[in-house]
């Protein structure tokens, strides 16, 4: 999955892995476990950095 334009910037912005999964599924698409293992893992190029 590749988040782009105004998703991938609250994405970038979220606080923290649950809060950034929650802006996600908002907008009507899921996560698989690796995508969800590439949030929580720190960075991930199509999500942004989380820290």
């Amino acid at each position: 999955m590749k988040l782009v334009g105004e998703l991938k910037d609250k994405v970038e912005k979220a606080e923290n892995q649950e809060e950034a999964k929650k802006i996600i599924e908002e907008a009507g698409m899921e996560l698989t476990d690796d995508e969800m293992d590439q949030v929580a893992g720190g960075i991930a190029p199509d999500f942004g950095q989380f820290i």
